[in-house]
C-alpha cells in the first residue's frame, strides 16, 4: 500500500508539473513570500520532499509553485529564467547538473537560491544567498563503513562491492568517498572488487551485479548508494540462490521498500534520509532568504551560513519499525 501511494504521488506531481503546480498557504509568518521550486526529475524521495515543502509553505502562508524539468537542463534553465521574469522572491533548485550552479546563479541575479538533493561545489555557494539544504552525504557513507567494520571483527581484509548512484551527483561522490575513507582508516586491507554505476535504479543494479557474479570473485559486503540499488542486488541474490545473511547488502534512504526488506531479513542496513525534514527546512531557509535575512538561526545551519544539515540516522533490524 505504501509503495502504491508513493507511486501515486509521483504521478500526481508529474501531471501538475506539466504546467506547474501552485499552492497558496493560509497560515502566518510567510507574508507575501513567493517561492518557486524546480526539480531535476521527480522520483519517490524527491516527491516526498516536495510534498513536505508544500505543507510547510502552506503553514507559513507562502505562495509555492513547483515544476519538473524532466531531466532536461535546457528546461530547468528556462524555468529559472521564467521565475526571475515572474518576480519570485526565492528559488529552490534540485540541479540536473551541479556543474551548472554558477550559470543558474547568474540567471537568478539578485534572487537567492536554495539548492536541495544535489549539492554544488562549496565555491559555488555564498553565505545567505546561494545555500544548500540536505543531509551530510559523508555521514551516510561513514555509517555504512561503521556497520561493515563492526561486522568484520577478526578480519584483516575486506572484499567490497560498491553500487554507485548517478555520476556527478553529490550524493554519489559524498557517500562513496566517505565509505572508502573510513574503511581505509581502519587499517584493514580494503579490496574494492567491483564498483559500477547503476544510476539509483533497481533493474540496473540487478543487471550489473549479475555481471559481477559471473567473474567468480569473492566478496564480503555490498554497499549501495541507495536502497533501490541494494534491492536490485538482492534480486540478483534471489536469482542466484545467494543467502543475504551470508553476504550483507547495505543501502541508503530507508525507503518503505528498503525497510520492508530489512524486516524480512534481506537487506542488512540502511540510513534514513529524512525527506520530510529536508522539505520543511528547505522552506524555513527560503523564508529567511526571501526576507533578506540569515539562516544562522536555523537548527543545523553551519557557521559559514552556506548549509543547513538535516541528520541521517542508522537503520537496522533492531530499530527499523520506527521508520515504517
Amino acid at each position: 500500500m505504501k509503495k502504491f501511494l508513493s507511486l501515486m504521488f509521483i504521478c500526481i506531481f508529474c501531471i501538475n508539473a506539466v504546467t506547474g503546480c501552485s499552492s497558496q498557504g493560509k497560515g502566518g509568518g510567510g507574508g507575501n513570500i513567493r517561492i518557486f521550486l524546480t526539480v531535476s526529475q521527480a522520483d519517490t524521495f524527491r516527491t516526498s520532499l516536495i510534498e513536505a515543502a508544500k505543507k510547510e509553505a502552506e503553514n507559513i502562508g507562502a505562495e509555492f509553485v513547483t515544476e519538473d524539468a524532466g531531466g532536461v537542463l535546457e528546461t530547468q534553465v528556462a524555468q529559472i529564467k521564467n521565475a526571475v521574469k515572474e518576480g519570485y522572491d526565492v528559488i529552490l533548485c534540485n540541479p540536473i547538473n551541479t556543474d551548472t550552479a554558477l550559470e543558474l546563479e547568474e540567471i537568478a541575479g539578485d534572487i537567492p537560491i536554495v539548492f536541495f538533493n544535489s549539492c554544488p561545489d562549496d565555491k559555488r555557494l555564498k553565505s545567505d544567498k546561494y545555500i544548500y539544504v540536505g543531509s551530510s552525504e559523508a555521514d551516510a557513507g561513514r555509517y555504512q563503513a561503521e556497520y561493515i567494520l563492526e561486522n568484520s571483527q577478526g578480519k584483516d581484509e575486506i572484499n567490497l562491492v560498491i553500487m554507485q548512484g548517478e555520476l556527478g551527483h553529490s550524493a554519489t561522490k559524498g557517500r562513496t568517498d566517505s565509505l572508502l575513507q573510513v574503511l581505509k582508516e581502519s587499517g584493514k586491507t580494503i579490496n574494492v572488487v567491483f564498483k559500477d554505476t547503476a544510476n539509483w535504479d533497481q533493474a540496473q543494479a540487478k543487471e550489473l551485479f549479475n555481471i559481477f557474479l559471473s567473474t567468480g570473485q569473492p566478496y564480503d559486503f555490498v554497499a549501495s548508494n541507495n536502497d533501490s540499488m541494494a534491492l536490485g542486488v538482492l534480486d540478483a541474490y534471489a536469482l542466484n540462490n545467494i543467502n543475504p545473511q551470508d553476504v550483507p547488502v547495505l543501502g541508503v534512504d530507508a525507503t518503505a521498500d528498503g525497510c520492508a526488506s530489512i524486516e524480512n531479513g534481506q537487506m542488512a542496513f540502511t540510513v534514513y534520509q529524512p525527506a520530510k525534514g529536508q522539505g520543511e527546512y528547505v522552506i524555513k531557509a527560503a523564508a529567511e532568504l526571501a526576507k533578506g535575512g540569515s539562516i544562522s538561526g536555523i537548527e543545523g545551519a553551519t557557521k559559514d551560513n552556506k548549509y543547513v544539515y538535516v541528520p541521517f540516522e542508522k537503520v537496522t533490524s533492531s530499530n527499523v519499525s520506527q521508520y515504517r
